[in-house]
């Protein structure tokens, strides 16, 4: 033990190579080791809801304009839903992007919100739906 204190208490140009070597290695090492808690830090905040999901389970009506601009409207499911978007359980697909009406009449919910994924799942398609911040507002009350 006596000698580590002794490497650490000499300059690092005194040091003999091989302990110069010893000693960039470990402070590399501790660098990348910072770096890596660092990044895994970042990775689990991001990975974190601004707001709680809770289960729904409820039909909901949403309408929206198609490629050539003609209105559709059609019967969802919504599977969740937060105070920031819903997941859509449907039979067909959203562009993502495409603009949303909203209404689900059970929960007196209406609004309007932006497709921000959509994943086929077997023969459905689950869709993630972003609020606009008035919808947010209804949400949470």
């Amino acid at each position: 033990m006596n000698s580590f204190w002794q490497f650490l208490d000499k300059p690092f140009v005194e040091l003999p190579w091989e302990q110069q070597l010893l000693a960039a290695l470990a402070i590399l090492g501790c660098v990348v080791l910072a770096a890596w808690t660092v990044a895994f830090a970042v990775r689990s905040l991001r990975r974190s809801r601004l707001h709680e999901r809770r289960h729904v389970g409820r039909p909901v009506l949403i309408s929206w304009q198609d490629g050539v601009g003609l209105r559709q409207s059609d019967d969802g499911f919504c599977k969740d839903i937060s105070g920031g978007g819903m997941a859509l359980d449907l039979p067909f697909p959203l562009k993502v992007h495409t603009r949303l009406n909203l209404r689900m009449a059970e929960a007196k919910l209406s609004g309007t919100g932006v497709v921000s994924r959509c994943r086929r799942i077997g023969p459905r398609y689950v869709v993630g739906v972003e609020f606009d911040r008035p919808t947010r507002a209804l949400v949470n009350h």
